[in-house]
């Protein structure tokens, strides 16, 4: 149930994934004699854009025998590293390669003859320099002109090769400093130090008043005594044995607080004189059932 799950996902994913627009630059192109047998990682075009009809290049009539066949294939991941298709034309078959142009003249397939009488040649380009991409090509059998958004490269048996391009942003390099403009910078550098030189210094701010009652604070106090604190007793009688190294330290209450005028309100108030009065009945019972077996110290609550 789970592996049917996750199956549905993924079909639904390369559904969408197929229905978006692929603008990748195409970097590779091959020609084959049946388009089953297309090389890894190429997509063969063997339907036409126009009619959904076969997009066979050779379009040669046969009564008898197999009939050879020519599918143009396209890849956006093989090819020469950092290589992009830029474009494409349609040139006869006795006519001269156009410079920086490549042809394709064997089937990838069977190693059979590409072209006859005309040819489609196509020119790659590095990604760096690159002007512009191909990032589609479509085979009309129909229409005599290129459909919105496609560039015609030429027409082969009757079928016309279109290509959809996209421009490429190049960032552009830094201009390298003239010697004029270092010069006019080591000058103004220069000058800027002979007028520091000659400035006057800021006017220093009138000291804040200082409160001596509270030196105590200040960086040139001596926090601690002149004579070190008493060391804390070897034998002690009492139940704690603290010492800390506050012993000696000055304490002494912000003079700010001195100005603050407010009452420390009292922890128990006595609402009248009867809430003092203790009757000691607790101690009387505790007494009373005390005995004692000296004589001189008799209970006097207990007999």
């Amino acid at each position: 149930m789970l592996k049917t799950k996750t199956q549905q996902q993924k079909n639904i994913l390369n559904t969408i994934i197929s229905a978006l627009p692929d603008n990748r630059p195409i970097t590779s192109l091959q020609l084959v004699e049946d388009f089953e047998k297309c090389p890894k990682n190429f997509q063969p075009i063997n339907k036409t854009y126009d009619q959904d009809q076969d997009a066979d290049l050779f379009r040669e009539n046969i009564l008898f025998g197999k009939r050879s066949c020519r599918y143009l294939c396209q890849s956006k991941t093989e090819g020469l590293p950092d290589y992009i298709l830029e474009t494409l034309k349609v040139i006869g078959e006795k006519e001269a390669l156009p410079e920086g142009f490549s042809q394709l003249t064997r089937t990838a397939d069977s190693e059979q003859k590409a072209w006859r009488k005309k040819q489609l040649v196509y020119r790659l380009a590095k990604k760096g320099v690159a002007k512009q991409a191909i990032t589609d090509i479509i085979l009309c059998s129909r229409l005599r002109q290129a459909p919105e958004g496609f560039t015609l490269a030429g027409e082969i048996n009757s079928i016309l090769i279109c290509y959809k391009t996209t421009l490429i942003a190049h960032r552009a390099p830094p201009s390298v400093p003239s010697r004029q403009s270092i010069t006019d910078l080591e000058r103004t550098i220069e000058d800027l130090k002979i007028q520091a030189g000659h400035d006057k210094p800021l006017p220093q701010l009138p000291a804040e008043p200082v409160d001596h009652d509270y030196e105590q604070l200040l960086p040139s106090y001596q926090l601690s005594p002149n004579r070190p604190a008493p060391r804390p007793p070897v034998y002690s009688t009492g139940t704690l044995h603290v010492h800390t190294e506050m012993e000696g330290v000055p304490f002494i209450l912000n003079p700010a607080l001195c100005k603050l005028s407010f009452e420390i309100p009292p922890l128990y108030v006595v609402d009248s004189a009867a809430a003092r009065e203790y009757d000691f009945h607790l101690e009387r019972q505790i007494l009373c059932t005390t005995k004692t077996t000296n004589a001189q110290n008799k209970n006097p609550f207990f007999h």
